[in-house]
Order: structure tokens, then C-alpha cells, then sequence
């Protein structure tokens, strides 16, 4: 008898990390008020955005969006001039007091602020998204034998968060930690 494998979707690049996120979101979550902290150009800010979220990005360097970007399909999308300076920004490095008012945080390799984007949650009761890709910044000591992504899960457990994984099709660090109360 032969056993049938399951083909396995081949990863693309982390060019794409933003459109698996932004799919991953608009999946388990509705359009909401959110926090794109360290969202670098934008681009995810702006794909929720046009999904019906209000979504405002904390970055302390001021970028405009590419030009252009590729969706899921590998379709080349461009966008028009006025949709350039399109996405809210505040230009500042993130702190919990900027967390008040809205539903939602991301985290999308926001160097420095993974531990408190969990405290700000804490604090106003809200859910969070994190694709942490390293320590960077980080004052999280790593417990022993622990890696840091399992230590960065292990301190939102300790703050009372019930955490749940996902891992995204793109090469590299590609796991979510996030939470779904309220």
C-alpha cells in the first residue's frame, strides 16, 4: 500500500511576512483600533487599513510607504501617490501611555518593546500580537535552557496572558504569540 505525503506549500520570502500577518489577523480578530508598533514604512498599517481597521503606526523613524509591494498572489501592487502619505504615524519610540484607546498591539520585530507592549496590554486590558525576532533591545533575562521566544511567552503567562502560536509560510523567524480575550 502506498502511503500518500501531503505537499507542503513552499515558504516565501519574508518579503511577504507582512501579508501572512495581515491574513492571520483579519482571520482571528475584527477590524479594530490598533497599534502597529515599530511599523517601520507602514505597509501592514496600510493593508489593515484597507480592510476596514484604523491602525496607526508607532515608529521613531519617519518612512513612507513603498510605491509597491507584491500581495500574496505575487501580483505586483502599485500604489497612488496620495496613498504614499496615507497611514497615521506617531514618531516617537513606544511607551504604554501611548497603548491607551486602542484594541489592539503589534509588534512586528519591534526591537525594545516586546515586553512593554505585554505590560501596556496588561495595564489597558488589550490583546496583543508579536512576531519577535530577537533580543535586541530587550531587557528580558532569558530563563535558562528557555530560548527567548519561549521566555518573551513565558513572561506573558506570568502577566496573565493566555498565549497562542502561529506560525507563518515565510523563511526566517516566522512564529506569533498573541491573545483573543475580551
Amino acid at each position: 500500500m502506498k502511503i500518500k505525503h501531503e505537499r507542503r506549500k513552499p515558504r516565501l520570502s519574508h518579503r511577504y511576512r507582512f501579508q501572512l500577518l495581515h491574513q492571520l489577523l483579519t482571520q482571528v480578530y475584527s477590524p479594530c483600533r490598533a497599534l502597529d508598533i515599530g511599523g517601520g514604512k507602514g505597509l501592514l498599517a496600510y493593508l489593515l487599513n484597507q480592510s476596514g481597521w484604523r491602525v496607526t503606526v508607532v515608529d521613531p523613524v519617519s518612512q513612507v510607504l513603498p510605491p509597491k509591494f507584491r500581495d500574496l498572489e505575487k501580483k505586483r501592487t502599485k500604489l497612488p501617490a496620495e496613498e504614499l502619505i496615507s497611514v497615521p504615524r506617531i514618531t516617537t519610540p513606544f511607551s504604554k501611555e501611548l497603548a491607551e484607546g486602542f484594541n489592539l498591539l503589534i509588534g512586528l520585530h519591534a526591537h525594545g518593546s516586546n515586553l512593554k507592549i505585554i505590560d501596556a496590554c496588561r495595564k489597558y486590558g488589550v490583546n496583543f500580537v508579536l512576531l519577535p525576532c530577537c533580543v535586541v533591545d530587550e531587557p528580558l533575562v532569558k530563563k535558562p535552557g528557555i530560548n527567548w521566544l519561549n521566555s518573551l511567552e513565558e513572561y506573558a503567562k506570568e502577566q496573565g496572558f493566555e498565549v497562542k502560536k502561529s506560525v507563518l509560510n515565510f523563511k526566517g523567524q516566522n512564529v506569533v504569540l498573541y491573545t483573543t480575550r475580551n
